[in-house]
Formats: structure tokens, C-alpha cells, sequence
């Protein structure tokens, strides 16, 4: 049994079809006349016409099966097919060299992919591979290579890939294809949301995958508690034909909940709004009956764009969000760039730790120029829809006493202008850092709510980068120093009378859902395909049976205590297999090592079960 990290849910059983489609080329390298220079930057501009093209027809087939956000992934990867850097890089190094194409524009796309797994930044990190996508399509053209560029899939089978490369991953068939498996990637890569876009089981950071596992292999791969076995045995086979029954009917009882109400069953209502981040994830919230947006991140309306979204523009990306979800509350987080998040455009100073640099609320304050459109087109908003307003990374009093006083200046702008807007506006601020914990109450005294993001609460409390996988078991959403920071920002929300919500990733797993209940939060916003497993276990809750949990997990000292905790709890209730954190094996896994199977663990690599995600359509 192979160990990885589970990025799209689900459960698949299948043979092996280890895929070479991610692995490293072989390229011809010849010395070249300079009389052969021209003729062999004209063959290197061909091919990147040729790749260019390509680009865009696989653009457009995407957009029709997938949707606009979807497609926007190869109209970045055709901006990089021109990138000035790139082209000139292996321009330069044909002539100066006096190498062929091949070479020159493999060295410079190698040099540039170098350049990218040196930053601290993961998400950069991980655009890496539709570096690597291009730059292999590029060479394609160039060698006239007669390999397919979508391989013959066996019906049914699991493909196991070093890397699972964008332009793979947009023509592969749901229908043929029950999961995939791939030695490395990251969980906001391009050819994972593409995978996850279409419901794939995907398992990620699977060590030497591709040579442990032999085409024809039987396997069974399990994206929800981030597994995968290798010719399994009978028993194994049958605890998950098991499983896999259990989960067709769990998921038809999910559906069934789509219109009930996210209520407790003693009768308290909680309020469960969905994350967003561009037009499509509002529909699918609307198609899942989301109660609002409780987080519409507006970062993706800048990453399109090859410039700073005017205005005009964001306002009218903002209506259609707003038309997409209807009557329903719409809480917009004003962009939140630096650290781990960039725009190609707007290049940060070089910061020695950019995670404790100029970020969040703090970077808009000294650039108006960012800040100021996006809140009048936020107002302009707010005058036809129910639009609230949220402000990222929230130190102190200091800074949400800045952004308002900014916001004021705004407000007075457009009343100047006659342009109307709700007076009324609510604004919120994010409790992110440690300093925000802290004074939680007086920030909660200066804004209408307050909203946690456990993501970059657990790493800034426990000093544990959320993006390097060596720190992955000291970054634990669990860990008590988390659970006492949550329950001091309920407290002082309660205090001053104002609404408090979480929106991080613990408020998306089911696991931790009657814990934070029991902690004292009544607003939980999740993404859409989790929603209904949240609702589920609101569903299954009573605020008794949740106070008992959060009771316990706050007097536990360690984090093992907190599982504890939570294992103990999960036993005295059957109505969510799929949603209990483990801290003891599966019967799959017991049954495996009785059989005398191997369990591969692989350092850094989380292995925390994953919610069950359900597509509406």
C-alpha cells in the first residue's frame, strides 16, 4: 500500500496504465554552422505558431466541456508559448551556442522550470508544470514526433503518470477513466482543478509510483483517506465492493438533503454559504443550495488578465456573480495578493519571507491604485444586491481602522458623483494571524462580522509553512494552540454582538463539523462540492452532543488528545463513514497487513481523510 495526498475525492478500482506522459524527453543535441542559425530560429518559430495554435483549439474544446474558468488555463499557457524571457532565452542560446532548436529551447525552458522550484512560493511552484506542458509541446512540433499526445486509455483503467500535465488532463474521459495517480503536482495545479473539475479520484506525491506499479495492475485507489493499493487481495477487494456500495447510497442521501435546511436536529439553524472564487463555482453553489456566499475570493478576476482589471471590468465579473447566485448574500474578500499568491503584472519586492511580508490588507493600503477600483466597484455593487464586504489579513485595529477610513474616502467619491451604493454596506474582517487572535475583540468592535481562515491561522500559529510538504505534519488544524484560538474568536465575537463565521478548510471537512458547532460557530462557509457532507453532519448534530465534543477537545493538552477526542465521539455515532477523522487504521488497511501487505508511508505527506465531494449535475 502506497501512501499520497488525496486532491479529488473518491474512491476507484481499476487496472494500472502507467502513463509516460509526464516523463522527462530525450533530446537530440547537434552542434550547428552559423550559416544554419536562420533556418533553425525560423523552424523554432514555427513550432511555437504550431504550439500556439494548438493552445487555442484545446482552449476552445475546453470551454465547450468545461466552462470558461477552465479553458482561461491554456490562454495562460499560450502567453507562455510567446514569453518574451523563454523565447529570447532560447533564441539567444542557439546563436551564442550555435546549438539546434531542440536543445537551445529545451536548455531555456529547463533553466526557467529551475528558476521556478528554487521560489518559496508553491503556488508559482506549481505552475512549473504548464511551463513543463508548453515547453513539451514546443518540442513536439519541433521533432515532428509521431506520439500521440493523448495515449490510448484501457476502458476503466487508473492511469499512474510521473506528472498529470494540463494538456493531458483537459481531454481525459470520465467515462474511461476511473482515477489517476501521480508521483508529483500540487493540490492548485492546473491539471488537478481540471481533475477535480471532472470528478476524477486524484492521488498525488505517490513515491516512485510508476516504478512499483506495472501496466495490467490491479488496484484500488482511495482519495478520500489518501491510499493506494497494489494488487490487493480478496478481502481487501470485498471491503471495498463494500465501501463502494456504501457510498453510492451515501451520496444519494446527500442529494435528498439538497433542499432541507442546514439544521441542527434540536432545531438550531447555521447559516452554510459556499467559497467562491469565480462565476462557475456561484452556479454550482446555487446548484447545491448554498445559503449565500460567505467567501467570494476576487483573486481569480486579476490571475486572467494580463493587466489590472479596470473598474468597469470588475464590476461587471461581480454582477455576473452576483446574477449567477441570485437573492442571496454575497460576502466579497477584496483581492488578497503576496506571499503565496502573485500577479504577473504587479511584481512584489524581493522579500527574504514573503509569508511575513506585504500582504493582504496591508499590500492594498499602500497601492490605492488596486484598491481603489475594486472598492467602488464593490459599492456600485452593493446598490442591486446583498453584498457585504471582507478585508483579508487583519493585524490589528490599525489596519481595519485604515481600510475603513479608505473606504469612507470611497463612499464620499461617489456620492460626489451621484453614483449610487448601500450606505449601509457591512464590513468584516479576516482573523488570520496571531496578533488578530488576540485582539479579536477590539477588531470585532470596529466591523460588523468577523470571519476565521483556518488555512493561514494553523500556519502562522504553529510556524508551519502550509506549502512545504516536509512541514506537513507540523501543520495541524487539530493542535490545541488552533482549537483555543478559534474558541477565544467565538468568545470575543459574542462579547460585542457580532456574527462570527469560518471559512478555511477545516470549515470544509466533516470531520471537524460538529466540532466547531460545539465551539460555539453558527456560519460556516464551504466549497460548493463539500456543502452537502456538511450539511449532512449539521443535520445528524445536536448543539448538546457538539458542546461535549468541544469540551473535550479544549481541555486536551496534545494533539493526539483532540483526535481522541473526536475518534471517541465519531464511535457513538453511525451516520458519517466518510466523514470521521481516523486515528486508527480502516478495516481495508487491517485487513491488508493481515494479509502480509506492505504499507509505504512517505514522509511529509498528509494523510488526513478527505471529505466526500459531490458534483450536482
Amino acid at each position: 500500500m502506497l501512501t499520497g495526498l488525496a486532491a479529488s475525492s473518491g474512491i476507484a478500482r481499476g487496472p494500472a496504465f502507467v502513463c509516460p506522459c509526464g516523463d522527462p524527453r530525450r533530446i537530440p543535441r547537434r552542434s550547428i554552422a552559423a550559416a544554419e542559425v536562420s533556418a533553425e530560429l525560423r523552424r523554432l518559430g514555427k513550432a511555437l505558431d504550431e504550439a500556439e495554435a494548438d493552445l487555442v483549439t484545446l482552449r476552445d474544446e475546453t470551454r465547450q466541456d468545461l466552462g470558461d474558468e477552465s479553458a482561461a488555463i491554456f490562454d495562460a499557457q499560450a502567453c507562455l508559448v510567446r514569453d518574451p524571457e523563454l523565447c529570447d532565452a532560447a533564441t539567444r542560446r542557439c546563436r551564442e551556442q550555435r546549438i539546434n532548436a531542440e536543445a537551445a529551447w529545451n536548455d531555456a525552458a529547463a533553466a526557467l522550470d529551475q528558476a521556478f522550484a528554487r521560489l518559496d512560493n508553491s503556488a508559482i511552484r506549481e505552475r512549473g508544470a504548464d511551463l513543463r506542458d508548453v515547453s513539451r509541446r514546443v518540442l513536439d512540433r519541433l521533432l515532428e514526433s509521431t506520439e500521440a499526445s493523448q495515449p490510448s486509455l484501457p476502458p476503466g483503467c487508473i492511469v499512474v503518470t510521473h506528472e498529470l500535465l494540463p494538456s493531458l488532463a483537459a481531454k481525459l474521459d470520465r467515462m474511461t477513466l476511473r482515477g489517476i495517480v501521480a508521483e508529483r503536482g500540487g493540490p492548485t495545479a492546473h491539471a488537478v482543478i481540471l481533475a477535480r473539475a471532472l470528478g476524477i479520484p486524484t492521488l498525488l506525491y505517490v513515491e516512485n509510483a510508476t516504478h512499483k506499479i506495472s501496466n495490467g495492475d490491479p488496484l484500488i485507489l482511495d482519495a478520500l483517506a489518501g491510499r493506494l493499493f497494489i494488487r490487493p487481495p480478496p478481502v481487501v477487494e470485498r471491503e471495498y465492493r463494500r465501501h463502494e456500495a456504501d457510498l453510492v447510497k451515501h451520496r444519494a442521501v446527500l442529494k435528498e438533503s439538497l433542499h432541507l435546511p442546514a439544521e441542527t436536529r434540536d432545531g438550531v439553524r447555521i447559516k452554510l454559504g459556499a467559497n467562491i472564487g469565480k462565476i462557475a463555482d456561484a452556479t454550482a453553489a446555487r446548484e447545491v443550495n448554498a445559503g449565500g456566499i460567505g467567501l467570494y475570493r476576487t483573486e481569480f478576476a486579476f490571475v486572467v488578465e494580463d493587466h489590472l482589471p479596470t473598474e468597469e471590468e470588475q464590476y461587471q465579473t461581480y454582477c455576473r456573480t452576483a446574477e449567477a447566485i441570485g437573492d442571496r448574500d454575497l460576502v466579497i474578500r477584496v483581492l488578497d495578493v503576496g506571499s503565496d499568491k502573485v500577479l504577473p503584472y504587479f511584481p512584489l519586492p524581493e522579500e527574504p519571507n514573503p509569508s511575513l511580508g506585504q500582504r493582504g490588507t496591508r499590500l492594498l493600503l499602500k497601492h490605492p491604485e488596486i484598491l481603489v477600483p475594486q472598492l467602488r466597484a464593490v459599492l456600485r455593487l452593493s446598490a442591486t444586491h446583498r453584498v457585504s464586504l471582507l478585508f483579508p489579513m487583519i493585524g490589528g485595529v490599525d489596519e481595519i481602522l485604515a481600510a475603513k477610513s479608505r473606504l469612507m474616502a470611497v463612499q464620499a467619491q461617489l456620492r460626489a458623483e451621484q453614483v449610487p451604493f448601500d450606505p449601509g454596506l457591512r464590513i468584516g474582517a479576516m482573523i488570520e494571524t496571531p496578533s488578530a487572535v488576540l485582539t479579536a475583540r477590539h477588531i470585532a468592535q470596529e466591523v460588523d462580522f468577523l470571519s476565521i481562515g483556518t488555512n493561514d491561522l494553523t500556519q502562522y500559529l504553529l510556524a508551519s509553512d502550509r506549502g512545504n510538504r516536509t512541514m506537513a505534519n507540523y501543520y495541524e488544524p487539530l493542535h490545541p494552540a488552533v482549537m483555543l484560538s478559534i474558541k477565544a474568536v467565538i468568545d470575543a465575537a459574542a462579547a460585542e454582538g457580532k456574527d462570527v463565521s469560518v471559512c478555511g478548510e477545516m470549515a470544509g471537512n466533516p470531520a471537524y463539523t460538529e466540532l466547531l458547532l460545539g465551539l460555539g460557530i453558527r456560519a460556516l462557509s464551504v466549497i460548493p462540492l463539500e456543502l452537502l457532507e456538511v450539511k449532512r453532519v449539521i443535520r445528524a448534530s445536536t448543539t448538546v452532543g457538539a458542546a461535549q465534543a468541544a469540551k473535550c477537545v479544549l481541555a486536551a493538552r496534545t494533539i493526539a488528545a483532540v483526535k481522541d477526542c473526536l475518534a471517541a465521539r465519531a464511535e457513538n455515532r453511525s451516520d458519517r463513514p466518510y466523514a470521521a477523522a481516523r486515528s486508527t487504521k480502516s478495516p481495508a488497511e487491517a485487513a491488508w497487513e493481515n494479509e502480509g501487505g506492505h504499507i509505504l508511508s512517505l514522509t511529509g505527506v498528509s494523510s488526513t481523510p478527505q471529505p466526500l465531494t459531490v458534483h450536482p449535475k
